[in-house]
């Protein structure tokens, strides 16, 4: 519970330091629109180094196509399915068979 806190309190933060406008076209190299919500998080934070920070978060969102709701929703469903962790200074870090 408290561990679910403490991601959702990052997320919040680093949705907080986002500045990106609410219509944005998605970048080059754009995970496919047919993958689920999650899988396209996922993609798109491994495209940017396996942490979703302060400095990246507009990215990952655009990259992925998502709203801050969705991703504030998908964060703790990826932690509680052992996928992400908190790194250091709030930032999230993914956890796959690509990056461990």
């Amino acid at each position: 519970m408290l561990r679910n806190f403490v991601l959702a309190g990052s997320v919040l933060s680093l949705l907080s330091a986002c500045a990106m406008p609410m219509s944005r076209p998605a970048p080059v190299g754009a995970v496919p629109a047919a993958a689920t919500p999650k899988d396209r998080l996922v993609a798109a934070i491994e495209f940017n180094g396996y942490l979703l920070t302060a400095d990246n978060v507009g990215d990952v969102m655009a990259r992925a196509n998502l709203t801050q709701a969705e991703l504030t929703a998908l964060t703790p469903q990826l932690q509680a399915e052992g996928r992400v962790e908190v790194a250091g200074s709030g930032a999230i870090r993914l956890l796959s068979d690509n990056c461990i």
